[in-house]
């Protein structure tokens, strides 16, 4: 029987075969490549072998530790950010009454996903420029010129200002998530639960928080996937500083590989990302299963 299958769809599997190499050549292939560098003092032109003495350097360096508390900070923050106001902004839209007014918000906040990432940093970098960004020039027109100060160049406000980009962070993705899963929710049960005297609130803590329990769960794990992998922001605003305010372990990464040509140590930062991102998404598929 498999064999009579395998004749009939051979020429479908053979179609296969190129998209197969695409993948193995641009994706498995760097990752394994990364793998055996990780174990080397690796500067493209010489490979020493040294087993785990980047892992060992990596973690004994005061710059990694020190990124690694960064990205605490920068991963608590954004799974905030990305949970809070979009919700809060899928909850409000759902109680606008007009169909045609409903379109409206909901197109206007996912517009900002057509425009390429780099555009919003470049944005906020003009923003909290010192002597022309808008946020001083507000503050002086308020009268507040003392509460002025070059924003990405204090080590006490750099990462502040970092997480405060985008503003007021309603991001394109987690806010269809949660706006399309309210749109799929049972109107039966809520309309029983005003017949019941349920207010607004009760309904939202009641009916729709445990109703997104799934959708917290996606929308957390990719959160913490895309903040990990993020150094793009930082990169263009900072460079990791002022001194190491900013920095967290894929900028040193970047530094490592492209700075330094250190591109032993830079793997392993990578292999050490990609297993805790791993890690992530095995329990996320083992513990948090979902029903969707």
């Amino acid at each position: 029987m498999r064999a009579i299958q395998w004749k009939k769809y051979s020429i479908s599997y053979l179609f296969l075969i190129p998209s197969f190499l695409f993948i193995a050549t641009f994706l498995y292939y760097p990752v394994l490549l990364a793998m055996f560098h990780s174990f080397t003092k690796w500067n493209l032109v010489e490979s020493e072998w040294i087993g785990f003495d980047n892992f060992t350097n990596m973690f004994n360096d005061p710059m990694f530790v020190k990124g690694a508390l960064n990205q605490l900070i920068y991963t608590v923050t954004d799974i905030l950010k990305a949970i809070i106001f979009p919700l809060l902004a899928a909850e409000l839209i759902h109680m606008l009454g007009g169909k045609k007014l409903k379109y409206m918000f909901r197109t206007g906040f996912i517009l900002p996903m057509l425009l390429p990432g780099i555009v919003t940093v470049l944005l906020w970098q003009n923003m909290y420029d010192p002597s022309n960004g808008l946020i001083n020039q507000l503050l002086s027109v308020l009268g507040l010129e003392s509460w002025a100060m070059p924003w990405l160049g204090d080590e006490k406000t750099a990462i502040w200002s970092l997480i405060m980009m985008g503003f007021p962070f309603i991001a394109g993705l987690p806010f269809l998530i949660f706006y399309a899963a309210i749109g799929n929710m049972s109107q039966d049960q809520l309309e029983a639960a005003r017949i019941d005297g349920a207010t607004g609130w009760h309904i939202f803590t009641k009916l729709h928080l445990p109703f997104l329990v799934p959708q917290f769960k996606v929308v957390i794990i990719l959160t913490i996937i895309g903040s990990l992998q993020d150094f793009v922001k930082i990169l263009v605003m900072t460079q990791g500083g002022p001194g190491d305010a900013t920095i967290n372990p894929a900028m040193l990464m970047y530094n490592a590989a492209f700075g330094a040509s250190q591109y032993g140590y830079g793997s392993a930062i990578g292999i050490a990302l990609f297993l805790i991102i791993l890690v992530i998404t095995l329990f996320n598929m083992k513990f948090l299963k979902t029903d969707y």
